[in-house]
């Protein structure tokens, strides 16, 4: 087996790199995946699965290392019927409640007993954004695909997916989206700290000038629409996740391979 740990720095607008540290004889392989420059509150993608897990998922216990987290970061997770949350307390990560109500305190399942997918993603919230936060496990030669919950058809359902790249980015230009779908990537750069992309017209597209103001003798203001994006845009660092708004009344699986 060879034990390797993947070394890469991520931001929002750098590229990743990978290099083998050490390697050992075993039968899989494990990286450890640092994640630079992500927001205070950041999309996580889950790229590795847990020890012997060949369906590809990973406990909470082991998807994002203690290192460099403080006391007080917290995890979430969509369960498909409500949010499951998990704070840094005493260096480990502990349950926490996400809900009060006449029936009493609701609170999340101990970390070490939630095995979440990979390809779909978490909601990690820390202190100290400056600090790298890193994610380890077992490398896996198959992606496993993910589905996003239906929209209306004229309203939009969300869902948090990450995909599942360890050594390299993700365009979402991949992705076979129907009219009106959106992308919305967290940013610690942009003023507004998201990116937002929507499927118009048969491509991904953004919110820009269409057309230049000009001034003297012809005076016209700016135009605005959806324009196609640079070869730069669309690009999901490794080890971030986005959300996918669908708003076509059917859900879309996305298939990482």
């Amino acid at each position: 087996m060879k034990l390797r740990s993947i070394i890469s720095t991520v931001a929002a607008t750098v590229a990743v790199g990978a290099m083998a540290t050490a390697n050992y004889d075993a039968g899989n392989t494990f990286a450890r995946l640092p994640v630079s420059g992500a927001p205070a509150s950041a999309i996580i993608a889950l790229p590795f699965s847990g020890c012997g897990m060949a369906e590809g998922s990973i406990y909470v216990t082991n998807l994002v290392m203690t290192t460099n987290l403080e006391a007080g970061d917290t995890l979430m997770h969509f369960n498909g019927t409500k949010w499951d949350a998990w704070e840094i307390i005493g260096g480990e990560w502990r349950s926490i409640a996400t809900s009060t109500n006449a029936a009493g305190v609701t609170v999340s399942p101990p970390a070490s007993e939630v095995a979440i997918n990979c390809g779909e993603a978490c909601w990690l919230n820390r202190k100290t954004p400056s600090n790298t936060f890193y994610l380890y496990g077992q490398v896996n030669s198959t992606k496993r695909s993910v589905t996003v919950a239906a929209g209306t058809g004229t309203k939009p359902t969300y869902t948090i997916v990450g995909c599942p790249y360890e050594a390299g980015d993700f365009n979402v230009s991949s992705i076979a989206g129907a009219e009106g779908d959106s992308v919305i990537l967290m940013s610690s750069t942009d003023a507004s700290g998201k990116v937002e992309y929507v499927y118009t017209s048969g491509a991904w597209k953004k919110w820009g000038v269409t057309k230049a103001a000009t001034g003297f003798p012809n005076f016209a203001p700016a135009e605005y629409g959806y324009v196609a994006l640079s070869e730069s845009e669309g690009v999901v660092p490794a080890g971030c996740g986005f959300m996918y708004g669908r708003k076509a009344a059917s859900t879309l699986t996305i298939n990482w391979n």
